[in-house]
């Protein structure tokens, strides 16, 4: 039988370890973790645990309240269990603790991968489907970087642009990376800002900026990056609402892509609304292979 307790900054290296291997469509390290659990507001009540089997760490749970924009009261769950660990009980009691953690919740969501185990486990508990996402997968050096000039713009680095943090959070709200939120959900500035800008993973030479010729944001593509394992995940590329269809996004995805291939990286994964096909057009273009569908899932709980 397993121990389970609270998740420690000391336990962050096997977690990462165990993520790896459980979800490997996105990129997580040590630092990440650690970060996330300190980072958030307190409205997100994040909190998260561990299970050890002769002290070995084989499962991770983590439970939060919905906190950047959207929906107030809605909670979110993710329980992870090694394979080799798998049918005694072990994730069935970390969820079932993390379920009271989030008492008084309106809404409890889950997401899944690639897992049908998974899918079963928490449809048997009432969760039925309202929302997906596409997860693809790129090698950097089998991208296709063709670009068209783009007389007027100019791309930079991320780190050519700290000290403008209030132009890159108004242009993420503006683009749609803050989504539309309850009163109590609003984002602001500095939570933006320790979130997004201060998460570990976000690289300040890898992800990029797209300036016009007035010296304004007007599209980005960030990267996540795990430099240990030479992974990368997309953060989020976007272009000002004005500005779409002129090919801006794919000149500043491609200069990330170049960024990663000259560093060795191997992989690139990114996830895409099922709807959006002009994202999704432009990724198979320059080479992403669509992997599986992500599934999210909800039980309203009153």
């Amino acid at each position: 039988m397993a121990d389970l307790r609270p998740f420690e900054p000391g336990d962050a290296e096997g977690t990462a370890e165990l993520l790896f291997q459980l979800s490997p469509a996105s990129v997580q390290t040590a630092d990440s973790l650690r970060y996330r659990q300190a980072s958030e507001p307190p409205r997100a009540r994040r909190k998260s645990w561990i299970a050890l089997a002769a002290d070995e760490l084989v499962a991770f749970a983590t439970a939060n309240f919905a906190w950047f924009g959207g929906e107030a009261g809605k909670g979110r769950i993710w329980v992870g269990v090694h394979p080799q660990h798998r049918h005694r009980g072990i994730g069935t009691e970390l969820w079932d603790t993390a379920v009271a953690h989030l008492t008084g919740a309106k809404r409890l969501t889950v997401e899944v991968d690639d897992d049908p185990a998974g899918r079963s486990f928490v449809e048997q508990r009432g969760f039925t489907q309202y929302d997906s996402e596409v997860i693809s997968r790129l090698d950097p050096g089998e991208g296709t970087l063709e670009t068209k000039p783009h007389q007027g713009f100019r791309v930079l680095p991320l780190a050519e642009l700290r000290g403008r943090d209030r132009e890159l959070y108004e242009f993420y709200g503006e683009a749609g990376g803050i989504p539309p939120g309850d009163p109590e959900n609003r984002v602001t500035l500095e939570e933006w800002r320790d979130f997004i800008l201060g998460n570990p993973l976000l690289d300040d030479e890898g992800s990029v900026v797209v300036l016009d010729g007035e010296n304004r944001v007007v599209a980005l593509s960030w990267l996540l990056v795990d430099h240990a394992r030479r992974r990368a995940e997309n953060e989020w590329t976007a272009t000002s609402p004005r500005l779409r269809g002129r090919g801006l996004a794919r000149l500043a995805k491609v200069a990330t892509i170049r960024w990663a291939a000259e560093r060795e990286l191997t992989e690139i994964m990114t996830g895409n609304d099922p709807d959006n096909l002009p994202m999704r057009e432009l990724n198979r273009g320059l080479g992403y292979k669509e992997l599986f569908l992500r599934r999210d899932l909800e039980l309203t709980t009153n």
